[in-house]
């Protein structure tokens, strides 16, 4: 288990998620960006994994295009955002949140914060999650130093 993926568990119980992921670009250089969750605590099954997103598609295609937050509601009740949200119908997440995570002005990756019955979850102290992005964004950085 690396790093990242201690850092998410610990996260995902700290803030009373059901799921957290990180989306990262895993194209090579010089390719079309290629968007797909690298890294997840809480997920129910590895369909994930098959997930490959284009920058504006999905919540992190949409975080990686705007350089912000992004949110989405109820998802399991409307049937477009189902289609829209791929992560979201996998591992059945009714709330969802996208957050950049920035180097240097740059989206080095998106973090998600999922919830399965939001309305049994409290709502998330988003301010808690920011505090916590330089800690992983310097794993991230350690991650990147190690496959060099």
């Amino acid at each position: 288990m690396s790093q990242i993926d201690l850092w998410l568990e610990e996260k995902r119980t700290e803030w009373k998620a059901d799921f957290l992921g990180l989306a990262q670009d895993v194209a090579p250089p010089c390719q079309q960006t290629e968007l797909r969750w690298t890294n997840v605590a809480g997920n129910t099954s590895n369909r994930y994994q098959t997930i490959r997103l284009r920058i504006g598609k999905g919540i992190a295609g949409e975080v990686w295009r705007t350089g912000r937050e992004q949110r989405a509601t109820e998802i399991q009740s409307d049937s477009q955002n189902l289609l829209k949200y791929p992560i979201a119908r996998l591992e059945q997440l009714d709330m969802i949140i996208g957050i950049p995570i920035m180097k240097d002005g740059i989206i080095r990756a998106v973090l998600l914060l999922g919830f399965r019955d939001p309305n049994d979850s409290e709502a998330p102290d988003v301010a808690a999650v920011y505090a916590a992005l330089p800690d992983l964004s310097l794993l991230l950085g350690e991650e990147g130093d190690s496959d060099d």
